[in-house]
């Protein structure tokens, strides 16, 4: 038996996740900081930026030339400002970020060499998301929302794991989640999560 996320329950933490002031450029620092689990290291990450909006953000029934959803903003959420076009590794390119600007002062950026500092998790929390830790119940389902689920998926606590250890947060899948973890995410909409939120496939 197959489980998908309900699409409801996927637009509700969609915008929960779009009404809070966080960077538009949250996500690539996520992927650095996947990258930089699977590597083991912070140095020399060599990001694709464009292979993990496709996988995690790409959306099919997009406008035309904007396939991303844009999942995090600073500015008010609207309509206007949710999808993202398709050159969105530019964004993030040496040429695009100027120093002094938010993904510079927590990523290091050396010709095309991209790192992480070691206290790279405060400076996202301080940065990028303007002292505000993300809601990983809501952010675990719009990345996980094409994603078939084996029927022993119960619980949204059973999707934030798959998060926390995909997403390098631990070195276990079901363990506890590092201090970088407990620092920038916040279980709040998890603690009364609504019950009929999966349907099979």
């Amino acid at each position: 038996m197959t489980q998908v996320i309900r699409r409801q329950v996927v637009a509700r933490a969609l915008s929960r996740l779009r009404e809070q002031k966080t960077h538009t450029l949250f996500p690539g620092y996520l992927y650095l900081q996947q990258r930089s689990a699977q590597l083991n290291r912070l140095e020399d990450l060599q990001p694709d930026f464009t292979a993990f909006f496709r996988q995690y953000l790409r959306v099919s029934d997009n406008p035309l030339g904007t396939p991303y959803i844009k999942l995090f903003t600073e500015q008010k959420a609207s309509p206007m400002n949710l999808w993202l076009n398709e050159n969105v590794a530019g964004s993030y390119a040496p040429s695009s970020l100027r120093p002094g600007q938010p993904f510079r002062k927590v990523v290091k950026i050396t010709g095309r060499n991209y790192s992480l500092p070691v206290n790279h998790a405060q400076l996202a929390f301080e940065h990028l998301l303007y002292s505000n830790p993300v809601q990983v119940a809501d952010l675990s389902v719009v990345l996980y929302r094409d994603y078939g689920l084996n029927d022993d998926v119960v619980s949204i606590r059973d999707v934030i794991d798959v998060f926390i250890y995909e997403f390098g947060y631990s070195n276990a899948h079901g363990s506890e989640p590092n201090e970088n973890f407990e620092l920038l995410y916040s279980f709040g909409t998890a603690q009364d999560w609504e019950e009929d939120w999966l349907e099979i496939i």
